[in-house]
């Protein structure tokens, strides 16, 4: 297509931590990396799930056959980056004699993660005066070496610099900024292949949000382009594909891929109306946040169209639509129809009514005002009001 005139930000950063290696099989480095890292000890972060489906193993004997000692295992995290589960970790960090982490797992798992990490970095033992800053980049230093291994195809939390962290407490969704993430992410396709194709699922409409949300955010900027818009081609060819076929290598390497492409785009630009309402939807409710993403993605796109119809066209024409010659909004609906054809696809017909999200302003008002509230609303090429806000959120009931 013919690429049409965007307005350039007049300026822009753009972050890219951590090294990323990539590799069927590539956890067989993951001691000398450590190693040329400083780290000799490590405890490993995951959780239940991915220790019964046998993943974790797969690691540790990756670890122990390359000569890294392993301190334990903490598997105690649950849904969501909860402050507890943090504190707890950072606990039997120190517990067990441990210099470094590997850490196994999703987005909640590799969340928890960069907080225990900044735990052990600061020499603190509670993370929620830390979540209340929000930014922590002015005092921020180094913290001990710290290697990931994603098991899912959707969060990006490996490359990002944010941590979402919950307040069981208040049922807030906390964002947290740190430079210092991971030190290096390790994709291996090899360690993704047990997970459920539901999860697959979510967890790839999970990317896909953070790709159309970061070429659509007001910050858009052209590096961020060029890795959302690849890891959009990526995710229309290769997701029904892993969800149909779970064992495909191929199909996995590809998401996992087109995963950290989203999060380096979204890490810079950040998102939009999708995720301010999906936090405060997870917060309330507990929906996953990848099947948050996916139930509110269409309808806040098709919201967004008229404001942002250029970009829109770019999305469409990454899903593989022909939109030569096409009015940009045009396009940009199409786009629409494509994420929703896309969701029939891979079996995801959720709506907000199966997690028992009522029909009722005045009770849906309190997640009307959280997402409003949302650090990422703000990057939503349409401006919100509450009204606004309520209405994409009962449309998705």
């Amino acid at each position: 297509m013919h690429y049409p005139d965007l307005e350039l930000n007049p300026f822009f950063t753009w972050s890219n931590r951590p090294r990323i290696l990539y590799g069927p099989g590539v956890r067989s480095e993951v001691g000398f990396e450590m190693g040329q890292l400083g780290g000799k000890k490590a405890l490993v972060i995951t959780d239940k799930g991915v220790v019964g489906a046998g993943v974790c193993d797969l690691v540790l004997h990756a670890m122990t056959s390359s000569g890294l000692e392993i301190a334990g295992v903490f598997d105690d995290i649950v849904q969501d980056a909860r402050i507890d589960s943090i504190n707890e970790g950072a606990a039997r960090y120190r517990e067990a004699g441990a210099d470094c982490m590997v850490v196994i797992g999703g987005g909640s798992v590799m969340d928890s993660a960069k907080a225990i990490n900044i735990l052990i970095g600061e020499d603190a033992e509670d993370f929620m005066p830390f979540a209340e800053q929000a930014a922590l980049w002015d005092s921020a230093k180094p913290l001990p070496p710290h290697i990931v291994f994603p098991t899912t195809a959707g969060t990006a939390s490996e490359v990002t610099t944010a941590i979402v962290v919950l307040d069981p407490n208040a049922k807030v969704k906390m964002q947290i900024t740190h430079p210092y993430n991971a030190d290096i992410a390790m994709l291996d396709p090899e360690l993704t292949v047990k997970l459920p194709p539901r999860i697959t699922a979510f967890t790839g409409m999970d990317a896909l949000t953070h790709a159309v949300e970061g070429v659509t955010s007001t910050g858009a900027e052209p590096i961020a382009d060029a890795a959302g818009l690849h890891a959009i081609r990526l995710i229309f060819k290769y997701l029904p594909i892993a969800v149909s076929d779970p064992e495909n290598i191929t199909a996995r390497g590809n998401m996992m891929i087109a995963s950290t492409l989203a999060g380096f785009c979204f890490g810079n630009v950040m998102t939009g109306a999708v995720h301010a309402t999906a936090h405060a939807l997870g917060a309330h409710y507990g929906i996953p946040h990848g099947l948050a993403n996916a139930i509110m993605l269409p309808i806040v796109m098709e919201a967004n169209v008229s404001f942002a119809a250029e970009r829109y066209m770019l999305v469409a024409d990454a899903m593989g639509i022909a939109v030569e010659g096409m009015d940009p909004v045009n396009a940009g609906l199409a786009a629409v129809e494509a994420v929703r054809d896309l969701k029939k696809r891979i079996g995801l017909t959720d709506t907000l009514r199966d997690f028992q999200v009522p029909d009722d302003p005045e009770r849906l008002q309190p997640t009307v005002e959280l997402a409003a509230s949302d650090s990422q609303i703000g990057y939503n090429p349409r401006y919100l009001e509450e009204s606004d806000i309520l209405e994409l959120i009962r449309k998705a009931i």
